[in-house]
């Protein structure tokens, strides 16, 4: 296991646990109901991580509901269902970038959606065919 699979695997999946887990219990009606509608659908989320615009990581999260069950390292697929079909979105995130979303977790917990948009500028989301 490389650096990058160590930062997703040790310390990104376990934070957004642990951050998906904070909003159910502030909010349990509205994430609850997505957490429901999410529940059994294979959905699967892709990441790429670059250095300088170099590829040095790609992934695939497997959704459980909104927890991650499961992250394969090397592959970059992905499948969000929705009623009318299927999304192949995948996230671009710089090595940089992601080691002070990860310095941001009391951030993430009292202000997700503030936080959020402030590292969205470094973010690039795309989709596969």
């Amino acid at each position: 296991m490389n650096e990058v699979d160590a930062l997703i695997k040790e310390k990104l999946i376990p934070m957004r646990k642990r951050l998906v887990e904070g909003l159910l219990q502030k909010h349990p009606h509205i994430l609850g109901m997505v957490d429901k509608y999410l529940t059994g659908k294979n959905n699967k989320i892709g990441m790429r991580v670059t250095e300088n615009g170099v590829t040095v990581g790609e992934y695939t999260c497997h959704l459980g509901g909104l927890q991650v069950s499961d992250v394969e390292c090397g592959v970059l697929s992905s499948e969000l269902h929705y009623p009318f079909g299927i999304l192949r979105p995948y996230l671009i995130i710089e090595k940089d970038v992601m080691e002070k979303v990860l310095n941001e977790e009391y951030s993430f917990s009292v202000e997700p959606i503030a936080t959020t948009l402030k590292f969205m500028p470094d973010i690039t989301i795309k989709f596969q065919k």
